[in-house]
């Protein structure tokens, strides 16, 4: 039996390697969302696998630039290598966005915790490099646009519902993609590339003040 302290000891030094991972992956997404250049390359991976050369065809941005941030990005974690390929005596790399498969709650239950925290750093990335870019574009300007945050004070059997609420609603965007494939399959339009960035999740820190909300009584006028 290992002694209880000797075991207190090995799970504080546990702890301690996983917060100091955990900031590796924090800082890695800071890193990767901090520059202009670097989203527009995570946009274009999040969509398929490309080389630095057809990156920067794609980008119309030099390619030693394209080529610096990729290395910086791959160095960091944010991006990946998906396949390579010998040509001429060289190697040729594809490169592509973190892929994270999807999980239901009891698979996302049996994971560490550290490794929860890189899925979220992950999904943070690519969702926020879409909007950033979108933002940059004039994309979120466009009347269509329907952007909505808010905080939410709750009790337990309301976040239960909320986050109930959440999962019907990402199976009916599945739904709506599956019709949209077969309506286009029959009539040949063109697709429109649209996001939906979503997340439920409780707040970072307490909520201090309260925000008046739609439940509240009218004030009273005198």
């Amino acid at each position: 039996m290992v002694p209880k302290a000797v075991a207190r000891h090995r799970g504080e030094r546990k702890k301690k390697r996983e917060r100091k991972k955990r900031k590796k992956i924090e800082e890695a997404v800071q890193f990767a969302l901090a520059h202009w250049i670097r989203l527009e390359i995570l946009i274009l991976l999040n969509e398929a696998a490309y080389t630095t050369s057809r990156v920067a065809e794609i980008t119309e941005i030099e390619l030693k630039k394209v080529s610096n941030h990729i290395h910086e990005m791959l160095n960091h974690g944010s991006i990946e290598v998906a396949k390579e390929e010998k040509r001429h005596g060289t190697t040729v790399y594809w490169y592509r966005a973190l892929v994270i498969p999807e999980y239901t709650r009891e698979e996302a239950e049996a994971l560490t915790e550290m490794e929860r925290q890189l899925i979220a750093g992950v999904i943070v990335q690519s969702g926020s490099a879409e909007l950033m870019a979108a933002l940059f574009k004039g994309n979120l300007a466009d009347p269509r646009s329907i952007l909505s945050w808010d905080m939410y004070a709750v009790d337990g059997q309301a976040r239960m519902d909320i986050e109930q609420d959440t999962v019907e609603y990402l199976e009916r965007l599945k739904q709506r993609q599956c019709e949209s494939v077969n309506r286009v399959a029959e009539s040949k339009e063109e697709t429109i590339p649209m996001i939906v960035n979503l997340a439920t999740f409780q707040r970072a820190r307490e909520i201090r003040e309260p925000r008046p909300s739609a439940c509240d009584p009218p004030a009273k006028s005198h």
